[in-house]
């Protein structure tokens, strides 16, 4: 039987309870792999299950990690609806709350959540087309790959979110668009879901 590593069993825990916190839900276990750089997905799978074994994390009846019962979304969460975002150029940001929506916890997580309109087509690559609803988790960071309301000068854009060279690159899922490099931006939040709108 394989002998395992503690400090890896530690370092996997404290990643799964770090993400949890951040995100409102469990990491996959692809995700553990890479932020780990573990060799393959049933290394992973084995710490795991050493980790439950031990009482340290729990699994979902279809295998995936849990949420610690602490950190489990609960409830609904009463969202703002605060204008609207660009997927294409960035535009002029202009928060102003229209109404406010009920969004279940168990699905869209936890954390402070808002919704904004979208206008453009420069996500649609990825299904977020003109007129969809976003609904946005506010925070200030970003993972590489995040999907992410930047500003810049005022003004804001929805984005793919990387950082390369010591730039930030926000690039659009429209293989027609070009990216936008910048110095740095603000990040006001990471996209949580979409919400289509048929017409």
């Amino acid at each position: 039987m394989r002998t395992l590593n503690t400090t890896t069993l530690d370092n996997m825990e404290s990643f799964i309870i770090d993400y949890q916190k951040r995100k409102g839900k469990s990491p996959s276990f692809r995700e553990v792999m890479k932020a780990l750089n573990m060799s393959s997905l049933n290394l992973v799978r084995t710490y795991i299950l050493a980790l439950e074994n031990s009482g340290r994390i729990e699994r979902t009846r279809l295998g995936n990690i849990d949420m610690l019962p602490k950190l489990k979304p609960s409830g609904v969460a009463i969202t703002p609806i605060v204008g609207s975002i660009a997927c294409g150029q960035p535009v002029d940001a202009v928060e102003q709350i229209e109404e406010s929506v009920t969004l279940p916890r168990a699905i869209f997580g936890g954390g402070d959540l808002f919704i904004l309109h979208t206008h453009g087509d420069s996500m649609i690559d990825i299904g977020i087309k003109h007129g969809d609803l976003v609904v946005i988790r506010k925070q200030n960071t970003a993972e590489n790959g995040d999907i992410i309301v930047a500003m810049m000068n005022g003004e804001t854009t929805l984005k793919r979110f990387y950082k390369r060279d010591g730039k930030v690159v926000l690039h659009p899922e429209n293989k027609e668009m070009k990216d936008i490099i910048v110095k740095d931006c603000e990040i006001q939040g990471v996209l949580v879901s979409c919400i289509h709108i048929y017409n």
